[in-house]
C-alpha cells in the first residue's frame, strides 16, 4: 500500500493557506528556505497563552519586516489580528467589571505610579478620576481598536499596525499583572491613544520592547 507524500510546493500552499487564515504564524523559512530563522523568544513560559501568541507573532512580523520580506510580513497579519483582538476583549472585561457604581469615580491617583509610568501617561494627569462616562468611553475606543484592527487584516499598513500593537500588547500586559489598572489607568491610557499622544516607545526596537514588557510584568506581578 502506498501514500501519497505531498511536494514542497503542495506544502508550501498549505502553509500559506493556513496563515491567511489566521491559524498559524508562517515562518520566513516557509517562503524562503535561505532566509534567517529567527530565534526562540524566552521568557515567556509563565505568560497567559493570548499574550504569549501576540508577542510571538509580532517578533514573525517585525522580524519580516526588518529582512525586507514583505510577503511574510503581511502573512502574519491575519494570525497577529486575531491575537490583538483576544487582548483587547481581555481588556474590555476588565473595564467592564470593574466599572464604578452608579455615581462613583475612582482616582487614577489610586493605581500603582510604576502602572502609569510604563503607560506613559504623565503624573500631572494621575489626578484624574474615572466614572462610568470615562469607562463608556474606554469601551467605545476599545470597540473602534478592534474595527481597526479587521480593516489592517485586509489591507496591511504596518506602521499603523506597529504602533497599535505596541499600545494594545503594553496595556494587556499591565493589566494582566496588575488588575487594578483596568479600573483607574486604561480609560486613561486609551484616551492618550485616541487622541494620538506620542508611544513612549515609538522608537524602541522589538528586543526593546520585549525586555520592558517582560521588566514590566515581573515588577508589576510582584507587588
Amino acid at each position: 500500500m502506498s501514500s501519497i507524500v505531498p511536494g514542497p510546493q503542495k506544502k508550501l500552499e498549505e502553509e500559506i493557506t493556513a496563515a491567511r487564515a489566521g491559524a498559524k504564524p508562517l515562518d520566513a523559512r516557509d517562503l524562503n528556505p535561505s532566509a534567517p530563522r529567527h530565534e526562540a523568544l524566552t521568557g515567556l513560559d509563565d505568560w497567559p497563552e493570548s499574550l504569549r501568541s501576540a508577542v510571538e507573532t509580532e517578533y514573525t512580523r517585525v522580524a519580516a519586516l526588518d529582512s525586507n520580506r514583505r510577503k511574510t510580513a503581511d502573512l502574519a497579519v491575519p494570525g497577529l489580528v486575531t491575537a490583538l483582538d483576544t487582548l483587547l476583549e481581555g481588556v474590555a472585561d476588565r473595564i467592564q467589571a470593574g466599572k464604578p457604581r452608579l455615581f462613583g469615580r475612582a482616582s487614577a491617583g489610586e493605581a500603582s505610579p510604576e502602572a502609569a509610568g510604563i503607560l506613559g501617561i504623565p503624573s500631572d494627569e494621575l489626578e484624574a478620576v474615572s466614572g462610568r462616562g470615562e469607562h463608556r468611553t474606554a469601551l467605545r475606543t476599545i470597540k473602534q481598536l478592534r474595527s481597526q484592527l479587521k480593516e489592517l487584516a485586509d489591507t496591511p499598513d504596518h506602521a499603523r499596525l506597529t504602533r497599535l500593537t505596541t499600545f494594545v500588547i503594553r496595556l494587556a500586559v499591565v493589566v494582566d499583572a496588575d488588575p487594578q489598572t483596568a479600573t483607574a489607568l486604561a480609560p486613561i491610557a486609551l484616551v492618550r491613544f485616541a487622541e494620538s499622544a506620542v508611544d513612549p516607545q515609538r522608537s524602541a526596537t522589538f528586543a526593546e520592547k520585549l525586555d520592558s514588557w517582560i521588566h514590566a510584568r515581573a515588577t508589576l506581578g510582584s507587588d
